[in-house]
């Protein structure tokens, strides 16, 4: 390959992964249906064309940014034992850099296409996961117990928000969210 070939390969890459970044963003502040590829691109500093030579179609592109934000290694690399503490000072705390997938989720379901996409990737990415991390025969309702408090607490925290949730989350809050979900792993 050529010095030139190899500087196209860079920058495709590079506006690639800029419009994922971009789409991101975008798909976690509105729903599906309102988030635009002009706007998505524009975000990107890249051609709208270039949605469909690099992800194929707008949902297509949903579905790469969703996959690549849900993260299962937050619930399951932390230990089993302080697992309520640690979770609950992961959700409380401003991530730098990292895109919560919650938003994305819940913008999806009003669309029927992205809302099958959306259950499809939180069952492969986060509950398969955290179900065999959980094991057991109960690990799969589990598992979907901390889901169900995990989404509701962001749910009123990013989405649709309650004063309690909002900002600095208080020690009482905080010490809920970890009791709540300590008791689901301790429950083995």
């Amino acid at each position: 390959m050529n010095e030139v070939q190899d500087i196209r390969k860079r920058d495709a890459a590079r506006t690639r992964e800029a419009i994922l970044v971009a789409a991101q963003h975008v798909f976690s502040t509105r729903p599906y249906g309102e988030a635009s590829l002009k706007d998505i691109t524009a975000q990107a500093g890249a051609n709208p064309a270039l949605v469909s030579r690099y992800f194929g179609s707008k949902e297509k592109l949903f579905e790469e940014a969703l996959s690549e934000v849900l993260d299962s290694g937050l619930l399951t690399g932390v230990p089993r034992e302080t697992f309520g503490e640690a979770v609950a000072r992961i959700f409380t705390t401003e991530p730098e850099g990292r895109i919560n997938p919650l938003p994305m989720l819940v913008f999806a379901a009003a669309d029927k296409g992205t809302q099958a996409i959306a259950v499809r990737l939180l069952r492969e990415k986060t509950l398969k996961p955290l179900e065999a991390w959980l094991g057991g025969a109960d690990a799969e309702a589990r598992a979907a117990q901390i889901m169900a408090i995990a989404t509701g607490f962001f749910t009123y925290r990013l989405v649709l928000p309650l004063a309690p949730f909002e900002g600095q989350v208080s020690p009482e809050v905080r010490t809920w969210l970890a009791r709540s979900l300590q008791m689901i792993i301790d429950a083995d």
